[in-house]
């Protein structure tokens, strides 16, 4: 059974994802844009997981829904210390 929170957060993370891939010409602008976007896909990839182990392999999608969280937030930080580390290619 899906919870209704669930499935909201899904249709608004794939609405940010949306608007980051048509918006995909000024988020090249951000240093390490590809690594963000990966990050935020594998996230959304997570939240649609969730939802999905609702209706079929709860104790499989449970744990892949997980993995993706870890696998995103590891993107993330590496994401945040390559432009905070990297002085000079922040500034470009």
């Amino acid at each position: 059974m899906i919870q209704q929170n669930e499935l909201v957060t899904l249709i608004l993370g794939l609405g940010v994802l949306a608007f980051f891939v048509l918006g995909r010409v000024r988020i090249r602008d951000l240093p390490g844009w590809r690594l963000l976007l990966l990050s935020f896909t594998v996230l959304c990839a997570g939240w649609a997981l969730t939802v999905l182990e609702g209706f079929f392999w709860p104790d499989v999608l449970n744990s892949v829904e997980h993995i993706c969280y870890a696998v995103s937030a590891i993107l993330f930080a590496l994401w945040c210390w390559r432009i905070f580390s990297d002085k000079g290619e922040a500034a470009k």
